[in-house]
């Protein structure tokens, strides 16, 4: 007889201060609570208003008593690899849902702080009702990460989030190139991520838009910055960029760079501050495009549905 099945897991953001987290100043503390779908399951996922927790909660319909005695098992080492798959399908759901929100609060709120761990220290339970709750087998689910915050969660960025987990939106691998831009302590190895995540962005956002392209993108070498950017944006969207040939230019120190033996070449603080900015301010025009055609197909589907 199959059973409902009650599963909860909380997860540590690790800061690099005590003092900080990722929620606002003052009488703005309070829990942001997020609704993320994965895997068929609606998972309510909170960033606790001590801004350092989050609290993932969701229930699980027909589970099958085969899959509660795999929970039951108190040393995970004992299970086998066909036991250890099914305990997976059950928890990383969870933790997907969990990156996911710290990945899109680390792209949509310039978090330069935030590693690419994102989480650590994740903590599941389950439980079949009466309050009863016990944890699932420990092994392999630990995620380690750093993370730190400056504090910048309010009511309206928590709408905008949720619009975003609503329609599964993932964050860029690009943002994290960026983040290491900022963080890298070279200015030499600032400019080369930096290049890195612009050329990333591209191909991500050219690939969600059209994705029949993602394997050409793959497998193909790319065209120079300036024509991705360029030519080939604008034969899918019918825009291209600003700033084509400073992206070009960029590009072409950044291979000065890491063929460089030396660092007495590299860009100083103020150049690579500027840039870095530039690189930042062309991702986020990107995804604002990318947005819009998103919503401009929701909307033309639309009247096609209401067959207009």
């Amino acid at each position: 007889m199959s059973k409902q099945l009650y599963m909860r897991s909380k997860c540590e953001v690790t800061l690099d201060s005590e003092d900080r987290n990722l929620v606002g100043p003052g009488d703005s503390y309070k829990d942001y609570c997020f609704k993320i779908s994965k895997a068929g399951q609606l998972m309510n996922v909170i960033l606790l208003k001590d801004g350092k927790t989050i609290k993932v909660e969701t229930v699980i319909s027909d589970v099958k008593p085969e899959v509660i005695k795999i929970l039951k098992t108190a040393d995970y080492d004992k299970l086998g690899d066909v036991e250890k798959n099914e305990l997976r399908k059950i928890t990383s759901p969870i933790v997907e849902s969990m990156r996911q929100l710290v990945g899109l609060i680390k792209q949509e709120h310039s978090r330069f702080d935030i590693s690419d761990g994102m989480i650590a220290n994740v903590k599941n339970e389950w439980s079949l009702g009466y309050n009863k709750w016990y944890s699932t087998p420990r092994g392999g689910l630990i995620i380690s990460g750093t993370t730190y915050g400056l504090g910048n969660m309010n009511d309206w960025r928590a709408r905008e989030l949720q619009e975003l987990l609503s329609e599964n939106e993932q964050a860029l691998v690009a943002t994290s190139y960026l983040h290491q831009a900022i963080n890298a302590r070279s200015t030499r190895y600032q400019w080369i991520y930096a290049t890195i995540a612009a050329e990333l962005a591209i191909k991500e956002i050219l690939a969600r838009i059209e994705p029949k392209l993602e394997v050409i993108l793959e497998t193909l070498p790319s065209p120079p910055l300036n024509k991705l950017y360029g030519v080939v944006l604008e034969s899918v969207t019918g825009v291209k960029s600003e700033g084509l040939r400073k992206l070009q230019e960029g590009a072409e120190r950044r291979n000065k760079l890491l063929h460089s033996l030396g660092d007495y070449d590299s860009p100083s603080y103020d150049e690579v501050h500027e840039y870095i900015h530039f690189i930042d301010g062309r991702i986020n025009w990107l995804l604002k495009l990318w947005r819009k055609i998103k919503r401009e197909k929701r909307v033309k589907q639309g009247f096609l549905n209401c067959g207009v």
